[in-house]
């Protein structure tokens, strides 16, 4: 369910300095900025506060001055449909000119479009630093809107001015729809043209991101918040990560680096791979290293194979030998959750996005010290652990973090801690708690035994 909420639009053509503006007001630097035509393809969102109201700021993709997508209709047409939905969802606009090139035919376009849409617009002059804006800036009175503003974006300049004017459009009645609230932070990762942008709008239920049939077409990570159930959920869509031996322009360099920070960044993890390359159950090794980074940096992890409808799997369960395959490949993928999905037939979304948030509220999980240290005064009962090969001594532990859950167990002789009593451990540890699929640290710290004994209440 997407939130009714105050929408504030960035238009212009391309390369007048949206992204940079979108960057200034949000703050952040989000939004790809790069000195080419038609950077921007997918609309940004971002929920900002100005003045103490908050609204939602969107930077959209360069209008009528499409460039490299003349030669490419299909998506010309997405896109400018896309504009046409954003112009009509707004609740203000606006309308940045760039200041050195002055007033194009383009601009007058752009004009006439959001000009009949009846909504509030506020012009944007920007590249002011320079001299020769000045014209720019005198020949905007032509477009007949009220409120026109020299800034630099890049700088700075004229900003303060700008956001006093947004801020007077934004009543209280309308702040008041944006609420403090937790929100899930959900990236959704993968390789190019696995379907994510295809999944974020049928989970949305609406068409955010442009669709095509080829690879590359999402350049930005892109952010939607919805709520699901109970559960407020912030989408982001990144663009498909390719090994980085296959990445060669740089533009492409910068967008991978941007998707890599957004699930560093997420609190879960969705890793989209297409079920149509599973050939006997093989499992492409960018895959596997994609899971072996999310799960390195502790993020709830949930693996979608998307495109089901394209192959003869059953969607309700995973076949035995896939799951077998992954973990052989990768250990720590036993305990993630897999499912089949299509994002196009929205075969097992509801599934998906439950498995995401009961995931993550395991991740949230703190444990009374009372509860752990119970459990290993029973576990360091066990065969292994009282057999030869246990040269060491369980003696306290606790928890340290959440977000993943890591906990600290003191112990004698710690160097003598093999790889199978960790297992042992770690399992015994997600049964009695039942934490099966989500990722959790067990840390070793070493005590002298001659040390003070550790106690627990």
């Amino acid at each position: 369910m997407s939130l009714d909420e105050f929408r504030i639009l960035i238009v212009g053509r391309t390369n007048v300095g949206k992204s940079t503006l979108f960057n200034r007001i949000a703050r952040s630097r989000d939004a790809i900025t790069f000195d080419r035509h038609g950077v921007t393809r997918d609309a940004k969102e971002k929920i900002v506060e100005i003045y103490n109201k908050k609204a939602v700021l969107i930077d959209s993709p360069g209008m009528f001055d499409y460039g490299e997508y003349n030669d490419d209709p299909e998506l010309l047409a997405a896109i400018s449909k896309k504009l046409d939905e954003l112009v009509n969802s707004s609740n203000l606009m606006i309308f940045v000119l760039d200041g050195v090139t002055g007033i194009s035919d383009y601009d007058r376009d752009i004009a006439n479009l959001i000009r009949k849409s009846g909504k509030e617009v506020i012009v944007a002059v920007n590249k002011s630093e320079r001299k020769s804006s000045e014209y720019s800036y005198v020949a905007a009175t032509e477009f007949g809107f009220q409120g026109i503003y020299k800034i630099s974006a890049e700088h700075g300049l004229g900003i303060g001015e700008l956001l006093d004017a947004i801020s007077e459009h934004i009543t209280d009645q309308q702040e008041e729809l944006i609420q403090e609230r937790e929100t899930i932070k959900l990236a959704i990762i993968g390789k190019p043209n696995v379907g994510k942008s295809t999944m974020i709008n049928t989970i949305l239920g609406e068409e955010k991101q442009l669709v095509a049939d080829y690879s590359g077409l999402t350049r930005e990570s892109a952010e939607y918040i919805f709520k699901y159930g109970d559960e407020f959920i912030k989408l982001i869509d990144t663009t498909g990560i390719r090994r980085q031996n296959r990445v060669s322009d740089i533009l492409e360099r910068i967008s991978v680096s941007n998707a890599r920070k957004s699930y560093k960044n997420a609190d879960a993890v969705i890793l989209m791979i297409d079920a149509t390359t599973l050939e006997s159950g093989k499992i492409e090794k960018q895959d596997l290293t994609l899971a072996a980074e999310i799960l390195k940096y502790g993020k709830a992890l949930t693996i979608a194979f998307n495109k089901v409808d394209k192959t003869p799997y059953e969607k309700d369960a995973c076949p035995p030998f896939l799951r077998r395959n992954f973990r052989d490949c990768l250990s720590q993928l036993k305990d993630v959750p897999f499912l089949f999905v299509s994002a196009i037939n929205h075969t097992n979304i509801n599934n998906m996005l439950e498995t995401v948030i009961s995931v993550y509220e395991k991740q949230k999980i703190k444990i009374k010290t009372s509860e752990l240290n119970d459990w290993l005064h029973e576990v360091g009962q066990s065969g292994l652990m009282q057999s030869s090969s246990a040269k060491f001594k369980l003696k306290y532990i606790t928890q340290v973090s959440i977000l993943p859950p890591t906990f600290l167990i003191f112990v004698t002789n710690g160097s003598s801690v093999r790889k199978d009593h960790e297992r042992f451990l770690t399992n015994s540890f997600r049964n009695t708690f039942d934490i099966q699929d989500a990722p959790i640290n067990i840390v070793f710290r070493e005590v002298s035994s001659r040390s003070h004994r550790l106690n627990h209440h």
